[in-house]
């Protein structure tokens, strides 16, 4: 039997949205270019159904499109044929590794919090899904095997692992919320969390310099660390005593738990949130451009977690200046 089947199509200039229409049912079908307007698909299965019904749609575009089949002309362009293929696959499961990573690191992020409200875990529900379908889609088309294949499928397996979690941790009863805090009680206190500080833990750390102890120290540690020590105050992790709750972010729950109500403060918590837990609950425009500036910042301070804090107090007192002027 012939090893291919060729799609050549030829589309008028109007509507002007048909070629995109096209190319993304082929991109569909997991068809591979072999020239302009040529594309290939293995000989086997429905892929003749599928160019078929294809065909049909170019042809109600008032378009031209054949299909043939085609033995390989060599044994040289056979295999660039499949490399074409193998490398058009590669390209959609690294997408899908790093979305599945996303994904992951949003769930691990919201199950420190110990519970999910039901908003939360059908966000994450839908986010899960459409992955989920993604890769079904790609495993039927990855005829030949990518060569990360492998890596997306313990991508999208960890993922769901960690979704089982969230689904389980969901349906048991909602804790109550934590306590209020004596502000007093918090001063001149050596406040400890994890090594290599990023957005919530930088946040909060600020938070703490300007508005609950000015007086305040800092100890980075690896976990678990979950001795208590006299005068010390633990912040974003395991059993801290200011960590995340629910779908909160640390930086969140230390202003519930002190009161803190300025509303330049709420709008920096949206901020930490959306670019903390990745699930775009406030939609702030400003996650994107100082998520990034975070992350350059700790690259350019890898290894010396004082001069990182001491940089992040620097930019998060730019950024709440700005908010408070707006």
């Amino acid at each position: 039997m012939p090893s291919w089947l060729i799609l050549t199509h030829q589309l008028p200039s109007h509507p002007s949205n048909a070629r995109v229409k096209v190319w993304r049912k082929l991109q569909t079908l997991g068809a591979v270019p072999i020239k302009n307007s040529i594309y290939a698909l293995p000989n086997h299965g429905s892929m003749r159904e599928d160019f078929e019904w294809l065909r049909k749609e170019i042809l109600q575009m008032k378009g031209e499109a054949s299909i043939f089949v085609a033995d390989s002309i060599n044994q040289v362009e056979d295999k660039e044929i499949v490399q074409a293929f193998q490398t058009a696959r590669a390209k959609d499961f690294d997408r899908v590794i790093e979305e599945a990573g996303r994904l992951a690191g949003r769930i691990r992020s919201l199950l420190e919090g110990g519970h999910m409200k039901p908003e939360t875990i059908a966000r994450l529900d839908k986010d899960w899904k459409l992955l989920r379908m993604d890769w079904d889609r790609l495993q039927k088309i990855d005829f030949f095997r990518a060569p990360n294949r492998l890596k997306a499928t313990s991508s999208i397996q960890s993922a769901q692992k960690l979704f089982e979690q969230a689904r389980t941790l969901s349906v048991k009863g909602v804790p109550k919320a934590p306590p209020p805090a004596d502000l007093k009680a918090l001063q001149v206190r050596v406040w400890v969390t994890r090594k290599f500080p990023h957005i919530d833990r930088l946040a909060s750390a600020w938070l703490i310099c300007r508005y609950i102890d000015p007086k305040a120290r800092f100890k980075f540690v690896n976990e678990p660390y979950t001795v208590k020590v006299r005068r010390e105050v633990r912040f974003d992790m395991v059993e801290a005593e200011f960590t995340h709750y629910g779908d909160w972010c640390t930086f969140e729950t230390f202003l519930y738990r002190l009161g803190l109500k300025n509303p330049a403060l709420a709008e920096l918590a949206q901020i930490v949130h959306d670019i903390d837990l990745k699930d775009n609950k406030f939609g702030r425009s400003e996650a994107a451009g100082i998520a990034s500036l975070i992350s350059g910042l700790c690259r350019l301070r890898k290894g010396n977690d004082f001069e990182l804090l001491e940089a992040g107090i620097g930019i998060f007192d730019a950024l709440y200046e700005e908010l408070k002027q707006k």
